[in-house]
């Protein structure tokens, strides 16, 4: 066994004292501006997917700079329609049933809906074969964009 005496110690370098974000009492109206400004001014090409984690949380480490900090509680937003929720089950269904509404109206032209409903309520038995899963909830498309909505229009 080699002993080396007097064997120099390497000094440690002191890294830069991180600091630690500002935690906020942000409300959903505050997280919706944010993600307006920071929508703004993504280069062109980038999308306002890359903000949008795998389990529809809003990563707000990127959106620092137009809030100052994080919020103390959780925010989730559709990759589809880029809505903002408390709950996490709303973008996840709203996603789905989106890809679902839009393969449907592809392959047969029409709009999932029951014929004459004036609240455009999606019809989840015309989309049996495109959900992997049926929504918990109602859901509705609007008559503009065909954009999946869990807003029910009789409530506006």
């Amino acid at each position: 066994m080699f002993f080396f005496k007097g064997a120099r110690k390497k000094k440690r370098k002191e890294l830069p004292e991180q600091k630690l974000p500002e935690i906020l009492s942000l409300t959903m109206e505050d997280v919706r501006q944010a993600v307006n400004e920071y929508a703004s001014n993504l280069p062109k090409g980038i999308s306002l997917r890359s903000i949008i984690q795998d389990d529809h949380q809003i990563d707000f480490k990127q959106l620092q700079s137009q809030i100052g900090g994080i919020p103390d509680k959780r925010f989730y937003m559709s990759k589809e329609t880029f809505e903002i929720f408390e709950d996490p089950a709303y973008p996840k269904y709203i996603d789905l049933c989106q890809i679902a509404c839009d393969q449907y109206l592809a392959e047969t032209g029409e709009e999932p809906i029951a014929p004459g409903d004036p609240y455009r309520k999606i019809s989840f038995a015309k989309l049996q074969h495109y959900l992997t899963e049926k929504p918990p909830f109602d859901l509705y498309l609007h008559p503009d964009d065909r954009m999946v909505t869990h807003r029910n229009p009789k409530d506006n």
